[in-house]
């Protein structure tokens, strides 16, 4: 026997292992219908990363794991079986770490939900741990589960932190002063650059906002629902400029509509 992970295996036949075990934290981010009973599942995990999975009998009723554990965002201790002639590995047990009080009932916060489990699947590529960012995710989506007050500026405030993860966070070299942001170079510049990829006046004085603010000063960010609306369309440029197989998301739209003005 030897220890793997977190628990003892046993070995068979000049020690190989068919299957090792291991135990992660995780975060649901899709879940596609494979059969009757299971699910393929898209989970990023704390200790390895971008994973993909199959959940035997969720669909069933004499199932051990419910379709309902793997929804958006969910936050999860996940036991699984390493795969060997496989990509999908298999999951032999789950526990809901902190179940949603709020999360799935609000639809303003679902719609978000939605939009930040596409937006973290489409740009995360790696399959290693990555604590930093593992911990970004997670604190995030307990935040936005827990708040009680302007929650609707969540997705800006979570896009820009992001790209600190990603490696395109704004250069602050003289935001103070600036007058224009160039979106294509991620600097701040006193003179208009020469492209179209930039912003300024109301949009800039917002997207440093978005630079300043921290999850306990949140509240004070007052958009309205125009530059809401505009301030997303121009996050979604910036990442498209900053991400080559950065594509569209289908949850973009659903959640501009729900910053419709009344």
């Amino acid at each position: 026997m030897f220890r793997q992970g977190w628990r003892y295996v046993t070995c068979y036949k000049a020690f190989i292992c068919e299957r090792l075990m291991h135990q992660s934290r995780a975060i649901v981010l899709r879940q596609i219908k494979y059969s009757e009973t299971s699910l393929i599942l898209k989970i990023y995990t704390e200790k390895e990363g971008l994973l993909s999975f199959i959940a035997k009998g969720v669909r069933g009723k004499k199932g051990r794991l419910s379709s309902a554990q793997f929804q958006p965002l969910n936050l999860i201790d996940l036991s699984y079986r390493e795969a060997r002639k496989s990509q999908l590995r298999q999951i032999s047990d789950l526990k809901v770490i902190e179940p949603f009080t709020d999360l799935p009932f609000n639809p303003v916060k679902r719609t978000i939900a939605i939009f930040m489990a596409e937006l973290i699947h489409s740009v995360i590529k790696e399959h290693e741990s990555n604590k930093k960012l593992f911990d970004f995710l997670f604190n995030s989506i307990h935040w936005l589960d827990l708040s009680k007050e302007n929650y609707t500026h969540f997705h800006l405030f979570f896009m820009m932190k992001f790209t600190k993860h990603l490696g395109f966070y704004p250069m602050l070299d003289g935001h103070k002063e600036a007058r224009y942001f160039d979106l294509q170079q991620g600097v701040f510049s006193r003179g208009e650059p020469g492209h179209s990829f930039f912003i300024a006046f109301e949009d800039l004085s917002a997207w440093k906002q978005l630079i300043n603010v921290k999850f306990e000063t949140i509240k004070t960010l007052l958009f309205s629902n125009s530059l809401k609306r505009k301030l997303l369309k121009t996050m979604m440029l910036y990442y498209k400029l900053h991400l080559i197989h950065f594509k569209e998301l289908n949850s973009h739209h659903i959640l501009q509509s729900v910053f419709n003005d009344e």
